[in-house]
């Protein structure tokens, strides 16, 4: 990396220096089906000869080209290819699954993204029932990213393209790091009956590879009869920062598994008061009522007279035993619930509960709406709003994902059909009070943490009021969301802590953030250098800016930035304020108080050191963000992520 060295004027800056801060706004939230003019409208069916075929149909969302925009992953179902859409960055996708070597047709179910070889690029996990008119185990997909613009699927060469020796097994999956020593692990539901149980656990062994340890653990206790699972996800539930094993099971088959915190799990289902859904379909996992602990949605039919009661809300507590509150709250008649994410639409500080349902082959349940209960808040009880909402999906909905596509601080919702189509709805979020964070996780800077900070915790501080996220990933249903912690603040116009609680038992605080913007917090952030904002990446990636240094007048900072266009100018804009521009979604950037050109060199990288600027009052600001030409980046440009450095 070029480590040349300039000495840079920070004087013209004294007594200009201000934090900008967004207006605050509130909340009324309309959905409107974007799919069709996105370009992601497609229709998912299977061929004849796939066994519960009327159960698939998934994807995942995740940035898989590290341009700072959330791409979606779905699967086909057999008739057809499967469909990766690459985000444009002005609403719309365009499929490359062609082009990027995953364009399979094969007897699709579900997928799952995390980084598995911790190279810093998201891989997807597809569990499939094997090709087209040929049913067989043993074709699970595990594509690896290969960082440029291609995948290249690994599954069976790391061990983990089969989950049972004679059945097509494997609907959802989920990464998660069980033994806390830095990398993905993968377990993967299988829907089975018999003693062989078709659900594995896959411990990742560091190397590239995986050892299947379900059986050498002990996993199932001496006992896997007959579970029919659907969406498995790892969480901590008992506060020991080891995360559980949950799983969704159809027919009575829910289990939690508690980590034993030495590679083994006990199942404590009924003791912990979980399994009380008879249909357990899909799941999501968040902390509804803000007391700081984790609780599980689980969906399942609600059909009284067949004696199923419907969803379960299970609401966690200290000693880990929770309480059943679906009736209460209001959430347990879901039709024939599926995939269901929870997250804060209308940013009032509280998570709201969107859940898919439908079953083509049952009268009872045709053409079944989707649903959405806006939480009311303190008092625990929910709203069913959909259609007044404009969410009027109907149909045999199957997996779901949360993710915010546009950039503009809400979080939309995907919804995958079987036999039918993929729909995309748009957040359009108004009024006042809509204030928002946004949280992303950084820890290539710690090979003992897992990539993207997988078993993390986050909470936000606003006016002595504390909201909780984590870093979990997980299933939703075939499915998982995009990896980060969404905050609604309402009227906040400051966050007064964030906090990351690592998975090693470390912390980090930082303090005084402005609200309407996503941050990347790395384990060794500090109040000083605060990532904000994202970049604009090009053919090369997208490019990257840290500081480092203590911010005290006379010492030495470092600017970095990587990842850039090799051998061209790189324009430096710095300045005390930021603004949200120049495209829709809130590009960070520096107002231009001030430009400096450098060059990058051969790798597309650059370094500049200089003193800090004596004099600068506590609290003082300033925003850095690197800019390129490149006929590769949206409109031309690329840009890294923004810098922003608060001298304490």
């Amino acid at each position: 990396m070029s480590r040349r060295r300039f000495t840079l004027s920070f004087a013209v800056l004294l007594g200009s220096l201000a934090l900008s801060t967004a207006a605050a706004q509130d909340g009324v939230v309309s959905f409107s089906d974007m799919a069709p003019t996105a370009g992601i409208d497609f229709f998912h069916s299977n061929p004849s000869g796939f066994t519960q075929s009327q159960y698939s149909g998934g994807g995942t969302a995740g940035d898989f080209n590290n341009d700072g925009w959330m791409d979606i992953f779905a699967v086909s179902g057999g008739n057809g290819r499967d469909h990766l859409f690459i985000n444009n960055g002005d609403g719309t996708f365009s499929d490359k699954a062609t082009a990027w070597g995953i364009a399979t047709i094969h007897l699709g179910k579900g997928a799952t993204a995390g980084d598995y070889n911790d190279d810093g690029w998201l891989d997807i996990y597809v569990t499939s029932a094997g090709p087209v008119g040929a049913t067989a185990p043993g074709h699970h997909k595990l594509y690896r990213n290969n960082g440029n613009s291609t995948f290249t699927n690994v599954a069976t060469a790391v061990g983990v393209n089969s989950t049972h020796p004679t059945k097509q097994g494997g609907f959802g999956s989920a990464f998660g790091d069980y033994d806390l020593d830095g990398d993905l692990d993968l377990f993967v539901a299988g829907f089975s009956s018999g003693s062989t149980p078709s659900s594995r656990l896959f411990r990742n062994d560091g190397d590239g590879t995986f050892t299947d340890v379900t059986i050498a653990i002990n996993l199932w206790g001496g006992s896997s009869g007959g579970v029919a699972g659907f969406a498995p996800r790892f969480a901590d539930l008992n506060g020991d920062r080891y995360p559980e094993i949950l799983l969704v099971g159809d027919f009575g088959t829910s289990r939690v598994f508690r980590n034993n915190q030495n590679g083994t799990f006990t199942i404590v289902t009924n003791g912990w008061n979980y399994g009380q859904d008879e249909n357990g379909m899909g799941n999501a996992f968040a902390d509804f009522n803000n007391d700081g602990l984790f609780d599980w949605y689980v969906t399942s039919i609600y059909l009284p007279g067949q004696g199923w009661t419907g969803n379960k809300l299970y609401l966690n507590t200290p000693t880990a035993v929770a309480n059943e509150v679906s009736g209460f709250a209001g959430v347990v008649d879901g039709g024939y619930g599926w995939g269901a994410v929870g997250v804060d639409l209308d940013h009032d500080g509280w998570k709201d509960i969107v859940e898919t349902n439908g079953d083509n082959g049952n009268p009872t349940f045709l053409f079944e709406q989707s649903y959405v209960w806006m939480s009311n808040g303190a008092g625990g009880t929910y709203t069913e709003q959909a259609l007044a909402l404009g969410l009027d999906h109907t149909g045999a909905g199957r997996g779901m994902v949360n993710l915010d596509y546009d950039l503009d601080g809400d979080q939309d919702i995907v919804i995958f059909v079987n036999f039918g189509n993929c729909t995309l709805w748009d957040n359009d979020l108004t009024g006042d009070e809509i204030a928002w964070l946004r949280v992303l996780l950084d820890t290539t800077v710690n090979d003992e943490l897992p990539p993207d900070g997988y078993g993390s915790i986050i909470s936000v501080t606003t006016g002595g009021t504390t909201q909780w996220g984590h870093m979990y990933g997980g299933d939703n249903m075939q499915s998982s969301s995009e990896l980060s912690a969404h905050f609604g603040l309402g009227a906040a116009t400051i966050v007064d802590e964030v906090k990351v609680e690592w998975p090693n038992g470390t912390q980090t605080v930082l303090t005084n953030v402005a609200v309407n913007q996503t941050i990347t917090v790395n384990p060794n952030e500090d109040n000083a250098w605060t990532r904000v904002g994202l970049g604009i990446g090009g053919d090369d990636g997208v490019p990257q800016l840290r500081g480092s240094g203590d911010l005290v007048g006379g010492a030495n900072v470092t600017l970095t930035a990587y990842s850039g266009a090799p051998s061209s100018t790189l324009h430096l804009v710095f300045s005390p304020f930021a603004v949200n521009a120049p495209f829709k979604g809130g590009i960070f950037v520096p107002s231009s108080t001030f430009i400096v050109d450098f060059a990058t060199d051969a790798n597309g990288d650059w370094s500049v050191t200089a003193p800090w600027p004596n004099g600068l009052p506590s609290g003082s600001t300033l925003y850095f963000q690197g800019w390129q030409q490149d006929v590769s980046g949206i409109l031309g440009w690329i840009s890294t992520n923004g810098l922003r450095a608060t001298t304490p």
